[in-house]
């Protein structure tokens, strides 16, 4: 609330409210009605002070409105001032008393600015009294209408505290999601290229010892299987950053496919989805990537089956492979795939009896 309300001391001019402020200028031309209605009681000199005392009212208006809270005090009070004076001899002055009653009201805290309107309130009472206009036609409009706008102040420096809240909460999630976002990129970047950099570095060590031994065309073997490596790598990067969300799930399961039958890998797919969240298939997506290049890398098996299912609450991810393990190293991406089914608050396990069984769970939503 402290910094809300900090917000309301910059000027009205780079508000919201600041068009309304502009636009309510109309209502000053009440200010002339009276010279209008009996301008032949008016001599040369009381027509041009009116119009002087106007132009000093703008000045004063303007300044309020591009003032912080701690500087438009003196303008807000040149305003009630302006009013008073033109008073005593042109009573359509009346008109001005309100506008200081908004810009106190709009800008200070609530003790002051009643502090501000009783000011003003005392102003328009010994402008009555001072000045023969102790009737209906002067102190009504005026004490009225600043009344009413004082009130309207407040209304409006809530709603503006209000509208301030919520951009510094969507601003507060914006910054999250982003943390997240980043979160969520460094940890694909670390699952794609965590295993093959490991494998590059273990490869560039063993050709150097086997350079060092003279054994050339072996060490020659391991380069070459560097570069292929490395150019693999650098695919698998391309492609987690333009490629995910491009082409979409499916198109991804069948990219990794064609990838199974490359490998020399049959397969076989059911998927079934309506429609997910941008983040939901993004998960699924990185799931797959993960699973399937285990399958590739290390499955001694030769058939795929790979099952995307999604009912009302969930969506189901079978992933099946004939091959046979003793035991998994939780190295091969497990802890890469249980960081993503937390963040989803879903469910997973892995089936080693006949094959490989890869089952997650999650929520649809």
């Amino acid at each position: 609330m402290q910094d809300a309300q900090q917000h309301i001391m910059q000027p009205i001019a780079q508000s919201a409210a600041a068009k309304w402020s502009y636009i309510s200028l109309f209502y000053s031309m009440f200010y002339f009605f009276s010279l209008y209605a009996g301008f032949d009681r008016y001599s040369q000199l009381q027509v041009i002070a009116t119009f002087v005392c106007y132009l000093l009212f703008l000045v004063c208006f303007l300044l309020a409105m591009r003032y912080c809270e701690t500087r438009s005090q003196w303008p807000i009070l040149g305003i009630i001032l302006v009013a008073f004076i033109t008073s005593s001899f042109h009573p359509g002055a009346n008109a001005l008393f309100g506008y200081a009653a908004f810009f106190s009201s709009f800008y200070f805290a609530t003790k002051r600015a009643n502090a501000f309107l009783a000011i003003n309130i005392a102003a328009q009472l010994s402008a009555a009294f001072a000045f023969d206009l102790l009737h209906i036609f002067y102190l009504g409009p005026s004490l009225g209408v600043s009344i009413s706008l004082h009130i309207f102040g407040r209304f409006t420096q809530k709603e503006h505290i209000h509208q301030y809240q919520q951009q510094q909460k969507r601003l507060q999630i914006k910054q999250l999601a982003t943390i997240a976002e980043r979160e969520r990129i460094a940890r694909d970047m670390h699952d794609l290229l965590g295993h093959s950099l490991s494998s590059l570095a273990l490869k560039s060590e063993l050709a150097e010892k086997l350079i060092e031994k003279e054994r050339y065309q072996q060490a020659q073997d391991e380069i070459k299987q560097v570069a292929a490596l490395a150019r693999e790598t650098l695919s698998e990067v391309r492609q987690a950053v333009t490629g995910l969300k491009q082409s979409g799930l499916k198109a991804q399961i069948s990219a990794l496919e064609q990838q199974l039958e490359s490998a020399g890998f049959t397969t076989k797919s059911q998927i079934e989805f309506t429609q997910l969240t941008p983040t939901l298939e993004t998960t699924l997506i990185m799931l797959c990537k993960e699973w399937v290049t285990n399958i590739v890398r290390h499955s001694n098996g030769n058939c795929v089956d790979i099952s995307l299912t999604q009912n009302q609450h969930d969506i189901a991810l079978n992933i099946v492979d004939n091959g046979q393990v003793n035991k998994l190293s939780p190295g091969n991406g497990i802890s890469g795939i249980a960081s993503r089914v937390a963040e989803h608050n879903g469910k997973y396990s892995i089936n080693t009896e006949n094959g490989v069984h890869l089952s997650v769970q999650l929520a649809a939503h």
